[in-house]
């Protein structure tokens, strides 16, 4: 059904999208745009600017940091505030390839993505990726560094750009890392995204990690309508499902709204997300409904 929902044809093509979504994503994305439909490539990249998202962030071509605190209220767990920062600096020199990344603090923000009903505890880590290949579909990286514990930290990932037709494109990416003590993961992302008009785009998101201290497959899928008010406001509509194979168990479903804001500064924005999920975080406890609030503020350092 999210496959079908994704797949209909006759979207509308924003011919007339913001200047500043063809400047969002600079790097290998925006190489793609000659290959991709004008469409979908303008609003998903305006989408992944405004909303900040944090793997984005690897891929621009222009060093940025995102710092986000962020307080929530659980129904089970009550009140936690977190404080995260995320971000890429390139080092001189280097022809673009080499870069130092890194994110820190408490909470997972990565999985805000998917569905953040169930906590993860806190991670920080930093290193540096140098970039192996770059094409305009795809780029590959290497990367090392050291997480916490402190644990090193040693991987690959390739990414890869594609459209289905001229309404629809997806982003593929494979990342297998080291982790030490953890032993190996691999994860793996596919993510569609197909515009349903100017201003709006239905974005289906899919990550699957497996590896010798995952549940088995750990799996997460959420689908998000999201629309773009104006410059400054967007609104976001979405549904989340999240599971592991081993034991077999489904551990949250839920929907959820969120409001984001640029206010004051074009680096400052705003942002409440209301949710509630059907939570279970172990197989022999019953099923419970949880609601869930947050407010997050997050501030830019680099060109946006």
């Amino acid at each position: 059904m999210l496959a079908a929902a994704l797949l209909l044809p006759g979207a509308g093509s924003p011919s007339d999208a913001p200047a500043s979504a063809a400047q969002a994503g600079e790097g290998w994305i925006d190489e793609s745009r000659e290959q991709l439909s004008q469409g979908a490539d303008s609003i998903a990249l305006w989408v992944d600017d405004f909303f900040g998202h944090p793997r984005e962030v690897e891929d621009q071509a222009r060093s940025r940091i995102l710092i986000r605190p962020q307080v929530e209220w659980d129904e089970q767990d009550g009140w936690d505030w977190k404080l995260r920062a995320t971000g890429r600096l390139d080092l001189p020199k280097t022809s673009d390839r080499l870069s130092v990344v890194f994110s820190g603090g408490d909470g997972n923000f990565d999985d805000d993505l998917y569905d953040p009903s169930i906590a993860s505890g806190g991670d920080s880590a930093a290193g540096v990726q140098y970039q192996i290949r770059r094409q305009k579909r795809s780029t590959a990286y290497l990367f090392a560094g050291v997480k916490s514990g402190p644990k090193l930290k040693l991987g690959a990932r390739y990414r890869f750009l594609g459209d289905l037709n001229e309404h629809l494109y997806y982003r593929f990416s494979e990342e297998v890392f080291w982790v030490g003590g953890d032993g190996f993961t691999s994860r793996t992302r596919l993510d569609f995204n197909r515009p349903l008009s100017q201003n709006t785009l239905l974005r289906w998101a899919n990550r699957v990690d497996h590896g010798e201290e995952t549940n088995g497959a750990e799996w997460r899928t959420r689908l998000a309508w999201i629309r773009r008010l104006d410059k400054r406001n967007a609104l976001r509509v979405f549904g989340f499902v999240r599971g592991d194979s081993d034991p077999e168990i489904l551990k949250s479903r839920g929907i959820g709204v969120g409001y984001r804001r640029r206010f004051l500064r074009d680096w400052l924005f705003l942002e409440i997300e209301p949710r509630y999920a059907w939570r279970k975080r172990k197989q022999e406890q019953d099923r419970e409904g949880v609601a869930m609030v947050k407010l997050r503020f997050e501030v830019v350092i680099g060109e946006r």
